[in-house]
């Protein structure tokens, strides 16, 4: 049975597609061995298309051959010379294309290996992490100053949608304006002012672990306060599941 390129990539198919793992923010040394796995994955892929460009070459001289072999036949003439030559060159082609796409099989595994390698490597990941805090408290106050501006503006332009509403269609066009402005839609609908309560709980979340900002303390710092985190996750656990016990013996069997 003909090896294809088929047969060596689907063994390795994770080493070429699996996800990247680093950001703009990692050290530059997550990058480059990152850019050194795609370059091996890039030549095999070229090789990948060349050997099925051979391949197919490779069989129309086949073809070629046998065709002018069963003329020769047919009138009892000579056959062409040179096509067994012609054969042999382009299977040889085929053959090693296929000879080079599994010599690239251990470089692959190779740059896979190293690229992965950093994610265990303390040092990478606390040079990573040190990286990432400022960007993301910096992100958080972006984002809290937003919501509060938003907070603030949404009250105040629901009142003057309203307004404009109500001057607008009743008093001068003299039509129904609820009819145009139901009351669960536009700027002063209750279910944005619900949205933002619910918002406000996300951004505003009291607690280190969720708002973020423990995660940029030291990590004797955290430490510290998995114990008490671990105890309350469990007690929020525990809360969950009677509420949902609860919910079932009261819904209707109907």
């Amino acid at each position: 049975m003909t090896t294809t390129p088929e047969d060596l990539i689907t063994p390795n198919h994770d080493f070429m597609m699996r996800n990247k793992r680093h950001g703009t923010l990692a050290p530059k040394v997550a990058e480059d061995r990152w850019q050194s796995l795609q370059a091996v994955v890039r030549e095999m892929e070229r090789l990948s298309d060349l050997y099925y460009q051979r391949a197919e070459a490779a069989e129309d001289v086949r073809l070629e051959a046998r065709n002018a072999h069963a003329r020769a036949a047919s009138t009892g003439k000579a056959a062409p010379t040179g096509t067994a030559v012609k054969v042999m060159e382009a299977e040889l082609a085929v053959d090693g294309t296929l000879s080079a796409l599994r010599a690239m099989l251990p470089r692959l595994e190779s740059a896979r290996k190293a690229y992965d390698a950093l994610f265990t490597d303390r040092a990478f990941i606390e040079q990573y992490r040190n990286a990432l805090i400022p960007e993301f408290l910096q992100r958080r106050e972006t984002v809290l100053s937003a919501f509060a501006e938003l907070e603030n503006n949404v009250p105040a332009l629901a009142e003057l949608y309203q307004l404009i509403g109500v001057y607008t269609l009743r008093d001068l066009l003299g039509e129904n304006h609820t009819r145009y402005m139901p009351a669960n839609h536009g700027w002063s609908a209750p279910a944005l002012a619900e949205a933002l309560s619910t918002i406000r709980g996300f951004v505003d979340d009291p607690s280190g672990i969720r708002a973020g900002t423990l995660l940029a303390e030291p990590l004797g710092t955290i430490e510290a306060e998995l114990p008490a985190l671990a105890e309350a996750r469990e007690e929020e656990a525990d809360l969950e599941n009677q509420r949902g016990k609860m919910q079932m013996r009261n819904a209707n069997p109907w």
